[in-house]
Order: structure tokens, then C-alpha cells, then sequence
């Protein structure tokens, strides 16, 4: 597992407003990582993705894949603002039996700090499987993690401008360091164009009130599991990316609707069986569908 560093114990002028709110609004509802620039709009957001039935390599079973997520911004002045994430994930395993149920926790409190070109996020986290999340006491140092970011943003033309730095968290898998970086692209009002990593996306606004977009971004994740005795232990891994398409539609002044339908790949576990086997494992590539609703104020 790579452990770079990983603190232990403890995702515009001249356009119409209603347009620019809409572009951020569209990536704030999915995007987790303190990595991503949250925007400046206050929300509570709420979504679901359903995946297909995936095969595991070399035939030993299935997996199918359902997330949740709960997440809220509150920009608490100019530069700076705070908030809370809850992703639910649950993997439903048929052919193999992993040493947790494969329901699985994830809560953050990031917070996000502005200063003109830089941005600065910092976000304690607890990551576990069910059990583990509602006895704390059975909390240990693989359950927390720090995730973080330290990024710049400079710009090189009227439309273009570049962002770099430095991002650590678990969406790539494990929790690990990884450096970001990105060039943005609006070569019209109503259009953006995001390319780096490790997110990608291409944004259109269509009238005052619809926007699509196609974003392509890590979806991965370790979690502190326990078997249900709580005399077994270690850690879940998921490895894996996903290419979306989306559409969002604005309805009314706070309410923002979106629906998704998309493609998970380069899927891998790596998990720790009930015998006590640590597997590393592929699975296939599937098809995905979500639903978010976001409340803005």
C-alpha cells in the first residue's frame, strides 16, 4: 500500500451569473475531494449511483455496487468555507466472502481556505465498514485519514487558466499523495472545458437554466474493516474510475435536479477474506445511473 504521507490517529466576467452559478453548481454536486475547488455556492446536496452486476476475474463470483452521498457547503466568508460529506458504499459480493459485510463508511469535515491564486483544504476523515462506524471504541489508526490539498490557480489568457499542486487522499485507491493538475479552457460563455488530473470535464450550458456535462474522475477508496466478531481485522481497497455523462436542471431559485448514467472501469479490490486470504482482485467494467438533488442557500 502506498503511504506517501498519510496523517493517521487523528471527487466570470462578462457571462450571466444565473449561468456561471449553474457551471459550479454542476461540478459541486459531485465532487467530494477536497482536490476539487468546492465553489462559492452554499448547498446541501444528496445523490445515488446504482451500478450493474460486475464479474470478478477468473469467474470466482459477482459484485454489484450502489453509493450514496450526503454532503453540505457552507462558505462561511470569502475565503473561507467549511463542510461535511457522508458516502455510503456498499458492495454486494456473491462467490466470495470478505472478512467485512462490504458496507461501508466514509465521513469528512473539510474545510476550505482562499487566498487570492491559492487554495488550501484540509479535511479530517473516518473510514470504516458499518460495524466498525457505530463502536468507536473499536476505532484504530487505519480508521482516520487527513485528506488535503495545496493548489494554485493562475491565469494564462482572457479564457484560459491553469491550476497545479498537491492532493492527497483515497479516491485513486489507497490513501496516497498525488500531484494535480489542470488547464481550463472557455472558449465561449457557454462552454467549459476542465482537462488534468485527476479530473477531467467538458461543460455546456444550455439557456438559463440547463447544463451537461461529460467528467471523467477517480472513484476508489479504503476503509478500516472488522469481521463481526471484532477479533479480525484490515483494510478494504477499491480501485476504479468512472466516465459520466450528466445533466442538471435548475428548478427555481435554490432547487437544482441532476441525472447521470455512466461507465465504472478499471475496477480492482483488495481485501482480507473471512478465512483470512488477502486477495487482490479485478472486476469488469459496468454501467452506472445516479440521481442528485441540491438545495442551495
Amino acid at each position: 500500500m502506498s503511504l506517501a504521507v498519510k496523517v493517521r490517529g487523528l471527487r466570470a466576467s462578462g457571462i450571466p451569473a444565473i449561468l456561471f452559478t449553474l457551471g459550479i453548481l454542476v461540478s459541486s454536486i459531485s465532487s467530494a475531494s477536497v482536490c476539487e475547488d468546492p465553489g462559492t455556492v452554499s448547498h446541501i446536496s444528496a445523490g445515488v449511483v446504482n451500478h450493474r452486476t460486475a464479474k470478478l476475474a477468473h469467474e470466482v463470483g459477482q459484485t454489484e455496487q450502489k453509493n450514496q452521498d450526503l454532503r453540505v457547503l457552507a462558505n462561511a466568508s470569502r475565503n473561507i468555507a467549511v463542510g461535511f460529506s457522508h458516502r455510503y458504499t456498499k458492495f454486494d459480493f456473491a462467490g466470495i466472502d470478505p472478512q467485512t459485510n462490504a458496507h461501508l463508511h466514509q465521513s469528512a469535515f473539510p474545510l476550505h481556505w482562499r487566498r487570492s491564486k491559492l487554495r488550501v483544504a484540509i479535511a479530517p476523515t473516518v473510514s470504516a465498514s458499518s460495524n466498525v462506524l457505530g463502536h468507536p471504541r473499536k476505532y484504530g489508526s487505519d480508521t482516520y485519514q487527513v485528506s488535503l490539498a495545496l493548489v494554485w490557480q493562475r491565469r494564462l489568457a482572457e479564457a484560459v487558466s491553469a491550476r497545479y499542486g498537491l492532493c492527497g487522499d483515497d479516491s485513486l485507491g489507497d490513501y496516497r499523495l498525488y500531484p494535480a493538475a489542470g488547464i481550463e479552457w472557455r472558449p465561449h460563455p457557454d462552454w467549459k472545458m476542465d482537462l488534468g488530473f485527476p479530473v477531467s470535464s467538458i461543460t455546456y450550458r444550455i439557456g438559463n437554466s440547463l447544463s451537461t456535462e461529460l467528467r471523467l474522475a477517480p472513484d476508489g477508496g479504503e476503509w478500516h474493516v472488522m469481521n463481526r466478531d471484532f477479533d479480525a481485522e484490515s483494510l478494504f481497497i477499491y480501485e476504479s474510475w468512472a466516465v459520466e455523462w450528466r445533466v442538471a436542471l435548475e428548478a427555481g431559485s435554490h432547487l437544482v435536479v441532476a441525472a447521470s448514467f455512466g461507465r465504472q472501469f478499471r475496477n480492482r479490490f483488495e481485501m482480507t477474506l473471512l478465512s483470512g486470504e488477502r486477495i487482490a482482485i479485478e472486476g469488469d467494467d459496468a454501467n452506472r445511473i445516479g440521481a442528485e438533488v441540491q438545495w442551495r442557500f
